[in-house]
């Protein structure tokens, strides 16, 4: 089949659409990609990337059309400019595609979902079929980051995502708390879909040498953000320090420098280290040998209802996982019975699970890494994921022949 993913981030930024669109053209399908200028997560663009040229490229035999938004840069406004900026540019960069045959749209929506207006547009000009794979929930989403809430905003969101919703054939979720929601706004309720997000890495054979074995090593990966609460381990940190804990931070983001500081103010460098961004291929080699993976997100609605990407990951490297999380997150660590979970989200109760933690025998954590393997090739395996999709396309593209 002839695919368009049209999504705001592409490689090279880390997102997991970026192994979708190489696992669909090894399996023979034909992929064009329509994104931005990649400037995420710090909000400045990727060194040889700029508004003042062509940046479309070939990546692994994938031509990628890229449209000249904005970068996101730092606040709410800069974001929501760069959130319409990508819609103005890519509805643009749709001219140079009307000439190319598609079978298929495939939307990868990662907030901002304003990322589907140029595909709902394009879908209407060549009357194409619509997949969209919801991995954020709006206007819940831009609540929850953003912290708008006027009541003439929310409801003009709220207006946009059901003209959305309604033009998409497929809408993928990432979520089962998101089935109902969106069940909700539609009339067709059989298109909508649990679909999950697979583990795009394996088990690492080789470990990267970044762990203390004198001490119970603890890894985070992915994006430092706000959201990640990443301030409470570093609290959590303060009150261990007289423990043999090692906190590893893998990955970038927005409150890194902040938490730097903050490690520098407690003087806890020996105790937390920060590791910078590591490509995702990268990753299982800084869980292979960890005591423990860290799956941290401070308490709001929309994170409960969210299934975060790491923890697929933390699953498929078979890595025993400390949860300071609620909602869909808890849910799956108590299910798969491959980690500890916080009572709440708060130091004191971090805290507590890693003193349980540290006090596990080899036997016990021999059986956490176990657990968390078989769970994650139960139900995020990566094959039979990409095998539904495939279905699913094909039963769109025979309905629209």
């Amino acid at each position: 089949m002839k695919i368009l993913i049209i999504s705001q981030y592409f490689y090279p930024e880390n997102f997991r659409i970026n192994d979708l669109a190489l696992e669909l053209k090894k399996r023979g399908h034909e992929i064009t990609v329509l994104t931005g200028l990649p400037n995420y997560p710090k909000g400045e663009y990727f060194e040889g990337y700029c508004k003042d040229r062509n940046c479309d490229e070939i990546w692994n035999g994938i031509p990628i059309y890229r449209c000249k938004m904005r970068a996101r840069k730092t606040g709410s406004i800069n974001l929501i400019r760069n959130y319409f900026s990508f819609v103005k540019e890519a509805n643009k960069k749709l001219r140079d595609l009307e000439s190319k045959e598609f079978d298929l749209i495939y939307v990868f929506e990662v907030s901002p979902i304003t990322v589907a207006l140029p595909a709902i547009k394009f879908k209407k000009k060549k009357h194409l079929p619509i997949i969209i794979n919801i991995q954020d929930l709006w206007p819940e989403n831009i609540i929850a980051v953003t912290g708008i809430t006027n009541p003439i905003i929310i409801g003009l969101v709220n207006k946009m995502v059901n003209y959305i919703y309604k033009y998409c054939d497929l809408i993928l979720t990432a979520s089962p708390s998101f089935v109902s929601k969106i069940k909700d706004r539609v009339k067709d309720k059989n298109k909508v879909k649990y679909w999950p997000q697979y583990a795009t890495v394996v088990k690492a054979a080789e470990a990267a040498s970044i762990l203390d074995k004198d001490k119970f090593n603890i890894v985070f990966t992915g994006n430092i953000g706000e959201a990640q609460g990443i301030d409470l381990a570093i609290e959590a940190a303060k009150r261990l320090k007289n423990k043999k804990i090692c906190w590893h931070f893998v990955g970038e983001g927005r409150s890194k420098e902040r938490l730097m500081n903050l490690v520098r103010e407690y003087g806890i460098e020996d105790n937390v280290k920060f590791h910078g961004f590591h490509p995702e291929r990268e990753i299982p080699k800084y869980l292979k040998d960890a005591d423990a993976a860290l799956l941290i997100l401070k308490p709001n609605p929309i994170f409960e209802m969210t299934i975060p990407a790491k923890l697929q990951t933390y699953l498929a490297c078979g890595v025993p996982i400390i949860g300071c999380v609620s909602g869909e997150g808890k849910r799956i660590i108590e299910e798969s019975k491959a980690g500890i979970v916080s009572e709440n989200i708060s130091v004191d109760a971090l805290v507590k699970v890693c003193n349980n933690f540290i006090e596990l025998s080899p036997s016990d954590i021999e059986e956490y890494k176990k657990k968390a393997y078989v769970y994650g090739e139960n139900n995020f395996n990566k094959d039979s994921l990409i095998n539904y999709l495939e279905r699913s396309m094909e039963d769109l593209n025979n309905v629209n022949i």
